[in-house]
């Protein structure tokens, strides 16, 4: 039997490849159409890694496990076409059904909302290893460098009870007949975990905590409006087993979500105060810090103090705001993940008060088409507030692109993707790019008293980072 990851090059993947590989499994197959940073650091660490689909035949005893964005693969395919043919059930998941398997065993600790939930998660973590005697794993969708920059952290001590359970959900067999207690594993243990909507994925999950840092209409691939979006966290909040923790504000910052949370005992709405954390910047992660404090204060003996202090020591995450370089000239060059214009705001707010006086210089590449047409005056509000905004061309994901654009109602003459961002660019006085030739010229010419950040959701950031090497 292989365990064949399929989406290797995403970050909740490739940290399952990772947890796999560091409880001795040797079975591993990773695959992904495309080589990236992921898929570099698996190879690293001696897994099989197959770029390009199709090139893996799937056997009848494999277990696939998939990430939503290629659910419709060749290896996804052939597996359920396997399991029909033979009428027996294998192990075919996606990435949120095989965490929701894990999730049984443990105390599982969730962590959701639009925008924050890989920092507060990360910040969770860091302080749980620390302050939880009863900590055994945590997987989210960043690397974080005080994770020896991977996406996820194991209890060293436990991994021999971490692997009998999930030999447990591989091969079916109760953890009792693979010479343990089985009692002693089930909801004894800590699992800290970085959740997604999308898809409504978030209800597999079997949980007892979970934390919601904002709620604002995203996944418009999906969602049809705010009010279809609200619901899937309702439904959420009411299978959760212990406390749900958001910030007070929320009852006015989202409407509609007020009845519910005037109403509903599980919820505990956590006044935001000001956290000085050292290496995380501006007001928003307040929001994370907060909490993730009420949350410690809950699960761990320790006075507040002691659990403030260790969260203060926690650092930064990979392409959340990240400094990587300053150029010939004295510019400076962060990468962000942010694909929301939110997410956008937060790190024009956050440059403009580390940098007061400089030049801030945005190259944005956009994260699907619906997002962009569902918010694109907002996109518009916060892109126009850089000195300079650069388009660059759009990172679809799931969305099938020349369908869309059928769609849209756009100018007279767009046939392509391409005249589709020029437009757009175009509409809003900004400067529209197709190549990282492109990128590197303007990372090359920022002028010493300038800024510049890329947000980026495909391929871009391993291509600036291999770039930057040389």
């Amino acid at each position: 039997m292989n365990i064949v990851l399929v989406g290797a090059w995403w970050t909740g993947m490739s940290g399952i490849a990772g947890i796999l590989n560091d409880l001795w499994y040797t079975n591993l197959v990773c695959i992904d159409g495309t080589q990236s940073e992921l898929t570099d650091k698996l190879k690293a660490k001696g897994l099989k890694v197959i770029i390009g689909h199709g090139k893996y035949k799937v056997q009848l005893w494999d277990a696939v496990i998939y990430s939503e964005a290629v659910a419709e693969c060749e290896e996804v395919r052939e597996a359920r076409k396997i399991m029909k043919a033979n009428q027996k059930v294998m192990v075919i998941l996606n990435y949120f059904q095989f965490l929701w398997e894990v999730s049984k065993y443990f105390i599982s600790i969730w962590f959701a909302g639009t925008n924050g939930k890989s920092s507060s998660t990360a910040l969770a973590i860091h302080t749980g290893k620390k302050l939880l005697p009863n900590f055994w794993l945590g997987i989210l969708w960043a690397l974080v460098p005080g994770f020896e920059t991977q996406s996820y952290v194991i209890n060293k001590k436990a991994k021999n009870d971490i692997k009998t359970i999930f030999d447990y959900i591989f091969t079916g067999k109760n953890p009792a007949s693979l010479g343990t207690n089985s009692s002693s594993l089930i909801k004894k243990r800590s699992f800290f975990v970085e959740s997604c909507e999308y898809k409504r994925h978030f209800l597999y999950l079997d949980l007892n905590y979970t934390i919601i840092t904002s709620l604002e209409l995203d996944h418009t691939d999906y969602y049809k409006d705010m009010k279809d979006y609200v619901s899937a966290y309702e439904t959420f909040i009411s299978r959760i087993k212990t406390k749900v923790l958001v910030p007070k504000w929320m009852k006015t910052k989202v409407t509609s979500f007020d009845k519910l949370l005037t109403s509903s005992k599980m919820i505990k709405e956590v006044p935001i105060k000001p956290i000085p954390f050292t290496h995380i910047r501006w007001k928003h992660n307040d929001v994370n810090g907060a909490l993730t404090l009420e949350l410690m204060t809950r699960l761990c003996k320790e006075p507040k103090t002691k659990i403030l202090s260790t969260m203060k020591t926690f650092w930064w995450l990979r392409r959340r705001m990240e400094y990587l370089t300053t150029n010939e000239n004295g510019a400076k060059i962060f990468t962000d993940y942010g694909h929301m214009a939110s997410s956008i705001e937060f790190g024009y707010m956050a440059l403009k008060h580390k940098f007061p006086g400089k030049k801030l210089s945005v190259i944005f590449q956009p994260h699907q088409i619906n997002r962009i047409v569902t918010g694109r005056k907002d996109f518009v509000k916060t892109l126009n507030k850089y000195d300079t905004t650069i388009i660059y061309d759009i990172y679809a994901a799931r969305e099938n692109l020349q369908e869309l654009i059928k769609k849209i109602p756009t100018r007279k003459g767009i046939k392509n993707i391409q005249q589709l961002w020029a437009s757009f660019a175009e509409a809003c006085w900004w400067k529209y790019i197709d190549t990282f030739e492109s990128i590197s010229k303007i990372i090359q010419q920022a002028e010493k008293n300038s800024i510049v950040v890329i947000y980026s959701a495909g391929d871009i950031d391993y291509k600036l980072r291999n770039y930057l090497k040389k």
